[in-house]
Formats: structure tokens, C-alpha cells, sequence
């Protein structure tokens, strides 16, 4: 069963490195974090859940790669999954249903592709569901697109044991705005809460706008933002929001198109500074780690882990503060449907 006290859960997906993983147990105030890792990569889901044992992630999610085979980057069987699942369903709390994407990758949708998609998904999930030893840790997925009916058919479901589901992911459109999402999920909700299952926790894939998480009562979200943001020499702070650090102007046409450290001003470099050092990005701490110059702002550039163990403390203080869950958050004058 899945009990526990949380109001919300921001998932980190995607593996992270030894240093990443140390450089955040060195942080000030460490909190444990939310993992997620597809079955695709097992050595991966063996390493999120030692670090589970070891305090280091409070939650595991394990995915099942259903993007992965739907572009065609892979290959699995709800078999092989089902197997899998069995040998570490005791450590991991959920596991996402082998789901089918609506359509063909990077082709137009036809109506009949969404009504075989939810199909094809609620078949497989309760073929899963009976196979592995605790039906409750697996959880369907439903897709954005579908026909709403198929949703009500998992909010009104009851085993033959009478038990409801209590975990629902939903999966918003990848290439739809932000606001074409928004409109979206507070749809979705409604439906939630005029079911006969209101309480059912929701799982949000690849949605992890803080600020759009802040108005809705979902369970978990998960996101690679972290690692993204990192990638593009930038990170997440809670005074200025995604920075570009790096000391290179990637435009020299306007001064909003350069990096923060090439365009902020004196007071709030010296901002961005206490806000590190805050957190415990320190020079003592980027030393500890191999660095020999004399300015921390300099370090951060050149190391991509330290930019991701940056950017998830940040993501981690604002979901808990700031950008908490209020229901009165949400003001929506027009739906989508």
C-alpha cells in the first residue's frame, strides 16, 4: 500500500553521478531525494536503490520506459518487465505501467489512435497487476488526448478484493504550452474530484513547472530539468530564477541575451554569492572538490555536477516554500474542453 505523509513530491529523474550525489550530502540541511529511473537501465535502478538504503533518496519510482520504445530507442516486453519487477518490487514504492503511446512517433494522431492507445494501456495494466506480487505498486497510466471516459474507468475501477486504485499517472502533451497544459490538468482534476475515488494520488510525467505544481494536488511529478538546465552552463537559483553562469556571452547583441555574470550588476553578484554560500557552495567546498582558484563564481562553469547539485537544492527549497501546494493558487476563468 502506499501511505506516507507527503503533500507533494518533485522526482529527480535520470541518474546522477558519484560527486553529484556526494556534493549534495555535503550541502547544508541535506534532504533526502525522490528518484526515478527506468527499467531500461537497470544498473541504474540498482544504484537509486542502494542509495535508498543508505538514506540518500527517500523514494524510488521506476519507470518502465514506454517513451523509450514508443521513438524506437528500445525494446521491452511487459514479460521481461513484469520479471523484473518481481526481483525488487519489496525496495522500489511504484512502478509506472508498461503503457501504449498514443500514435506513431512524430506522426499526426488519428482518433482511432487514442482510443487504442487507452485500450491497449488498461489491458496491459491489469494483466500487470495480477502478475506481480503487490498489485498496488503498480500504477496505469492515462494520456493526454484520450477520451476523459477512460479516465472515469480508472477512477470508478474496484478489484475483486473491492479495492480502488490508489495511485494515477497522468500524462500531459509534451508539445502543448504550458498554459494548453494548465488548462489541462485543472480539467483533469475536476474529473478527480466528482469521482468516487477524490483521494486517488496522481503522478504528472515531465510537468514540473513550480509554479504551475503550486496549483494542483498531485502526489509526484517528475522532471529532468535538473540535468538539462546543468547542460546548458545554467542553474536554478531562488533569487533569479535559471541563470546562465557561464563566462562566455552566448549573444552579444542585447545584455538579457548574456551570461548573469557578464550583465549582473555588483549588488547582485554579491546576491548570487550569499545565496551560494547559504546552501554551502563555499570555496572551502568547491576546493574539496579540486578546485585551485580563488573565486567560486569561476569553479561553477567548469563543473557540471556542482551546476546540478545546485539547481536540485534550489528546485527542492522552492517546492517546500514558496512554491508549495494552495488550492487557492489556482484561478482558471476558461477550460480547455
Amino acid at each position: 500500500m502506499i501511505k506516507d505523509n507527503v503533500n507533494f513530491r518533485y522526482v529527480f529523474s535520470g541518474n546522477l553521478t558519484n560527486t553529484m550525489h556526494d556534493m549534495l550530502l555535503d550541502l547544508v540541511d541535506f534532504q533526502p531525494l525522490d528518484m526515478l529511473c527506468t527499467q531500461l537501465d537497470r544498473s541504474g535502478v540498482k544504484q537509486m536503490l542502494e542509495w535508498k538504503k543508505e538514506g540518500f533518496c527517500r523514494w524510488c519510482f521506476v519507470d518502465s520506459g514506454a517513451f523509450s520504445v514508443h521513438t524506437g530507442k528500445a525494446t521491452t516486453t511487459q514479460d521481461e518487465y513484469i520479471e523484473y519487477i518481481n526481483t525488487i518490487i519489496d525496495e522500489a514504492d511504484v512502478f509506472a505501467q508498461l503503457d501504449t503511446i498514443p500514435g506513431k512517433f512524430k506522426q499526426s494522431k488519428t482518433p482511432q489512435d487514442y482510443i487504442d492507445s487507452a485500450e491497449a494501456s488498461w489491458n496491459n495494466f491489469l494483466h500487470m497487476r495480477k502478475k506481480v506480487s503487490d498489485k498496488h505498486k503498480i500504477m496505469p497510466v492515462y494520456h493526454f488526448g484520450e477520451d476523459t471516459k477512460y479516465l472515469k474507468r480508472m477512477l470508478e475501477y474496484v478489484d475483486e478484493d473491492g479495492d480502488k486504485l490508489e495511485y494515477i499517472g497522468l500524462s500531459p502533451a509534451n508539445d502543448a504550452s504550458v498554459s494548453a497544459r494548465m488548462l489541462y490538468l485543472k480539467d483533469m482534476y475536476d474529473i478527480i474530484k466528482a469521482s468516487s475515488n477524490p483521494n486517488v494520488k496522481t503522478h504528472v510525467y515531465g510537468f514540473t513547472s513550480l509554479n504551475a505544481m503550486s496549483k494542483f494536488p498531485c502526489y509526484s511529478a517528475d522532471s529532468i530539468s535538473h540535468r538539462l538546465i546543468s547542460g546548458y552552463n545554467k542553474i536554478f537559483t531562488q533569487n533569479f530564477g535559471i541563470i546562465s553562469i557561464t563566462k562566455k556571452s552566448r549573444s552579444v547583441k542585447t545584455k538579457s541575451n548574456m551570461s548573469f555574470l557578464d550583465s549582473a550588476d555588483a549588488g547582485n553578484i554579491q546576491l548570487l554569492r550569499d545565496e551560494l554560500e547559504s546552501i554551502g557552495v563555499t570555496l572551502d567546498f568547491a576546493r574539496k572538490y579540486g578546485f585551485e582558484g580563488d573565486d567560486i563564481l569561476d569553479w561553477l562553469p567548469e563543473k557540471n555536477d556542482v551546476r546540478v547539485a545546485i539547481s536540485i537544492k534550489t528546485i527542492q527549497i522552492l517546492s517546500n516554500t514558496r512554491f508549495k501546494y494552495d488550492p487557492k493558487n489556482l484561478v482558471v476563468q476558461k477550460k480547455l474542453f
